[in-house]
């Protein structure tokens, strides 16, 4: 990974946690905000996804990563009505942003240490298996996406089990979807 790769997802990072953290009264636009951002950086990385069993067994594994760590991160947030104006309210403290540290942390770790602590036995996997360098980021991509989307779709339908309404404003597709 280059300084902007390891900049551009630590950016991620920080907006997510800033948004997430403590009580929030979140309307539709800053629900979908993480998701179309990663999704963003998912079009820069995923266009060409890495073929091959072992690739595609390890972007597999990214994916359900993302969705684990979407669910735990699901279960760690408060979601309630605000019984004044019905509006949706999230609630996400220091284990929500644990959670969210550790993944990041996973993530990070393992991009250092490929270039830094095991490269020789990462390429020599890599090289008996055929699998491409771009599968890992790939993974890691789809954890972060999946993660994102799980949460937030948790939070919806959550919200709306509660009877807590999330102002679709101007989101006019976001808004029809939501029907």
């Amino acid at each position: 990974m280059s300084l902007s790769d390891y900049l551009l997802y630590t950016g991620v990072f920080v907006a997510i946690l800033a948004t997430q953290l403590g009580t929030r009264r979140p309307d539709a636009r800053r629900l979908l905000l993480p998701v179309a951002v990663v999704a963003g950086v998912g079009f820069k990385y995923l266009k060409d996804v890495p073929a091959g069993d072992t690739a595609h067994l390890i972007e597999a594994a990214g994916l359900v990563l993302g969705l684990v760590f979407g669910a735990a991160s699901l279960a760690l947030i408060e979601v309630r009505r605000d019984p004044a104006d019905s509006r949706l309210v999230t609630v996400a403290g220091w284990p929500y942003a644990a959670l969210w540290t550790a993944a990041m942390a996973l993530r990070m770790l393992f991009a250092y240490g490929s270039t830094h602590w095991f490269t020789h036995a990462l390429v020599s996997f890599s090289a008996r298996h055929h699998v491409p360098a771009a599968t890992y980021g790939t993974a890691f991509v789809l954890m972060v996406l999946a993660m994102i989307t799980v949460r937030t779709a948790g939070v919806l339908v959550r919200a709306r089990r509660t009877g807590a309404t999330v102002d679709f404003g101007t989101l006019g597709i976001a808004r029809r979807l939501a029907r």
